[in-house]
């Protein structure tokens, strides 16, 4: 990456990351869900049994943080835990069909979010910029 100003590119993601966190934060019954609880739901719900481990390690969040995340939707009503009968340690993430109403109920709200931040960008750069991002992720 020569010739590349890197901390300039961090600056960008962050501040693109926390325009993101400020636009998607919804509120609930129960109160505000953030965009982190919701990503939670969506990979449970993609993921059904994964264990808080796993989750843990997909997130690249800190344990804590993570499972107080857990306990707070398990609290809502939108994720069951159970624990594991061979393991004791591992804990089975489950999805309610509460969580599956959130996610339903927030996909057009968050379809409209995403369309708005890409909006000053043509088919093409989006298209490039999800090819980027899906590189940097994986």
């Amino acid at each position: 990456m020569s010739g590349v100003n890197t901390r300039h590119v961090c600056r960008h993601i962050y501040l693109l990351n926390a325009k993101i966190d400020h636009l998607t934060s919804f509120n609930t019954d129960e109160g505000r869900v953030s965009r982190e609880q919701v990503y939670i739901l969506e990979i449970i719900a993609e993921e059904p049994n994964i264990t808080q481990k796993e989750l843990i390690s997909k997130m690249k969040k800190e344990q804590t943080a993570v499972s107080r995340a857990v306990q707070k939707m398990v609290d809502y009503g939108y994720i069951h835990k159970s624990q594991s009968k061979e393991d004791l340690r591992a804990t089975y993430l489950q999805i309610s069909d509460r969580g599956l109403e959130l996610i339903d109920a927030l996909d057009d709200e968050i379809c409209r979010l995403t369309d708005d931040v890409l909006s000053d960008l043509s088919k093409e750069e989006v298209k490039s910029l999800t090819e980027i991002l899906n590189k940097i992720h994986h």
